[in-house]
C-alpha cells in the first residue's frame, strides 16, 4: 500500500532544474532508499516534500490524497526529516531539545520531573545511548545525530526521511541507528533513506530509486542490486573507475615521526614515516586518536617526548600558523566548521591563505584576487555559479574542493587529509583521487586518513593502523583488508605487518 506518491514531480530555480518530472512511490512500512550523486535532486526532493520549498510543477499526494505543504510546519505531523545539519540549540539538555515548542507546564511552571520521566522512557523504547541530561554541545558529534533522530521521532511522524545519518557515527551508533530503523519498520513507520553509502543503502533498502541530473533514472528492488549497479546508474561509470590510483615512484621521507608522545594526549611512543610521492593511509575505529593524532601535530601540541622532522630538519610548532609556514597543511574532517568560512564567498575561501601575497602594503589586488581564484576553479573543476557566491550554497562535495583548494598555491611538502570523501558523492570521490594523485605526482607526501577500509586499500601505497591512541600495525600493498580490519579491532601479530 502507498503511503506517498509524487507525479511528474517538478522543482526550478533560477537557470537550475533540480527535479524533472520525478515519479516516486513510498509504501507504508517500507525503507526505501535514495541514492545519487551531488547535485543529483536528492536534498531538493527532501526539501520539497517536508514543505521547505513548493514545487514548481506536479503533485504529491499522501494516502492517494492530494497534498500541499506551505511550510515545514505544515508537514512536520506527517514527515518527519532528520537532516544533516543538526536542528538542536546547543546549550540545552537533551530533555529540553526533545520538548522544545512542546513543553509540559502547569500554572506557568514546567513540569520538569514529569518531562524528564517522559524522555527517559522514551529514549529508552528505542534503545538509543544517548545521555538526555546534559548540555548537547557536550555530547560527542554521534551522539548529536541520534539525538535529532530522537527529537524528530517524538512527534511521532508516519514518515520518516533520514539524509546521510551515519556520516558522523561510530560503528557502535551506527549499529544502533540501523537497529532502529529496523524496528521502525516493524511498527509500519515509512522511511527514505539517502545515504552515499551504498553498501549500508542495500543492506537496509527494500527498494531503491536512482536519481541524476533532478531525474529518477530506476526504481528496482534491493536484492537485485548491486553496488557496482549503482554507481553505473548514477554516474554511468563503473566501480573500477571510482577509485583511480596513480602508479608513482615512492621518493625518500619528507616526515618523520619518532617515539612521540604528548603532554596533553594519549597517544604513546608514536612511530611513522611518509615519503615524497606516496600516500599512506591511517586506519582505525571512531576513537582510535587518528584525528587527534594529526591535530596534535598539525596545532602544535607540546611534546613529552620524542621528535618530528619535515625535509630532514627538525619540526617545531606552536600554531597552525607555524606548521602552514614549514610546509604542512590540513583538510580537515569538519569542513563546515573547520575547513571553509561560511560567512564568505567561494573565491574569499579559495584566496584566504594567500591575502598576504595578493594584498601587498595592505593594498586590495582586486585583478589578482580573482584571477587566483578562478585557476582553482578551474584546476578542481568547482560548480560554481560565480566567485562571488556563498560557499555555503554549494554541495558538499564542491565545499570539499574549496577547503582542498585554497591550499594550492603553498606548495606544501605534507598534506593531511582528515576522512576527505565522508559525505560526498561517488563521482566528486574520484576526483577527490585524482587531486591527492597530483598532489603526490609533484612530490609531496599525503597522510590521508579514512574510515573506508576500501578506499584506503585502492589508493593508498602503506596503511598504519591505529587502536587506543596508539599505531599496532603497518601494512604494505597488497593489503589483506581481512588482516586490517583485525588490527583495526585491537588484534596483535598481523600479517604483512611491520
Amino acid at each position: 500500500m502507498e503511503i506517498l506518491r509524487t507525479e511528474k514531480l517538478t522543482k526550478d530555480f533560477p537557470g537550475v532544474r533540480a527535479l524533472d518530472q520525478v515519479d516516486f512511490s513510498l509504501r507504508k512500512g517500507e525503507i526505501h532508499g535514495i541514492v545519487g550523486e551531488n547535485g543529483a535532486g536528492k536534498s531538493t526532493l527532501v526539501k520539497v516534500l517536508s514543505g521547505v520549498h513548493q514545487p514548481s510543477g506536479g503533485e504529491i499526494y499522501l494516502e492517494n490524497e492530494r497534498i500541499a505543504f506551505h511550510s515545514p510546519r505544515d508537514a512536520m505531523s506527517y514527515i518527519g526529516v532528520v537532516h544533516q545539519e543538526r536542528e538542536l540549540v546547543p546549550s540545552f539538555t537533551g530533555i529540553q531539545n526533545l520538548f522544545l515548542g512542546q513543553e509540559i507546564a502547569a500554572q506557568g511552571f514546567l513540569k520538569k520531573t514529569r518531562m524528564r520521566q517522559i524522555a527517559e522512557e522514551f529514549a529508552k523504547r528505542f534503545e538509543l545511548p544517548v545521555e538526555l541530561d546534559v548540555p548537547t554541545n557536550r555530547l560527542s558529534s554521534g551522539k548529536q545525530e541520534l539525538l535529532t533522530t530522537l527529537k524528530v521521532l517524538f512527534r511521532d511522524p508516519p514518515i520518516l526521511i533520514f539524509d546521510e545519518p551515519t556520516a558522523s557515527l561510530s560503528d557502535q551508533e551506527s549499529k544502533a541507528l540501523f537497529n532502529l530503523i529496523r524496528t521502525l519498520k516493524e511498527r509500519g513507520v515509512s522511511i527514505l533513506y539517502i545515504s552515499h553509502h551504498l553498501p549500508e543503502v542495500i543492506a537496509l533498502s527494500d527498494r531503491i530509486t536512482v536519481l541524476r541530473n533532478g531525474k529518477k533514472v530506476i526504481t528496482e528492488e534491493a536484492c537485485k542490486l548491486q553496488e557496482k549497479d549503482l554507481i553505473r546508474f548514477m554516474i554511468a561509470k563503473d566501480l573500477a573507475e571510482q577509485y583511480p590510483k596513480r602508479e608513482l615512484t615512492v621518493g625518500t621521507p619528507v616526515f618523520q615521526v619518532e617515539d612521540v608522545s604528548f603532554e596533553s594526549f594519549p597517544h604513546r611512543n608514536i612511530r611513522f614515516h611518509v615519503c615524497s610521492g606516496e600516500i599512506v593511509g591511517f586506519a582505525g575505529l571512531v576513537g582510535s586518536g587518528r584525528t587527534e593524532l594529526a591535530k596534535a601535530i598539525f596545532t602544535g601540541m607540546p611534546l613529552k617526548q620524542g621528535s618530528i622532522s619535515l625535509l630532514g630538519k627538525k619540526f617545531e610548532s606552536k600554531s597552525p600558523r607555524d606548521s602552514i609556514q614549514q610546509g604542512m597543511v590540513m583538510i580537515p574532517e569538519n569542513r563546515r566548521a573547520e575547513g571553509i568560512v561560511s560567512s564568505f564567498s567561494v573565491g574569499e575561501n579559495l584566496v584566504l591563505p594567500s591575502l598576504s601575497d595578493l594584498c601587498p602594503l595592505g593594498l586590495r589586488r582586486t585583478g589578482a584576487i580573482q584571477s587566483l581564484g578562478s585557476k582553482i576553479i578551474q584546476q578542481l573543476s568547482i560548480k560554481v555559479v560565480s566567485l562571488n557566491q556563498k560557499v555555503t550554497k554549494l554541495s558538499g562535495g564542491n565545499q570539499q574542493k574549496v577547503s582542498l583548494g585554497k591550499w594550492l598555491e603553498k606548495h606544501a611538502t605534507l598534506w593531511i587529509f582528515d576522512e576527505p570523501t565522508q559525505g560526498i558523492d561517488v563521482e566528486t570521490k574520484s576526483e577527490i583521487y585524482t587531486i591527492i594523485g597530483n598532489l603526490a605526482s609533484k612530490g609531496g607526501g599525503i597522510w590521508f586518513i579514512s574510515s573506508d577500509l576500501r578506499e584506503l586499500a585502492a589508493i593508498c601505497d602503506r596503511i598504519y593502523v591505529m587502536y587506543d591512541y596508539a599505531i599496532v600495525a603497518e601494512f604494505q600493498r597488497p593489503f589483506d583488508p581481512e588482516q586490517i580490519l583485525k588490527a583495526m579491532h585491537g588484534g596483535r601479530g598481523v600479517e604483512n605487518a611491520k
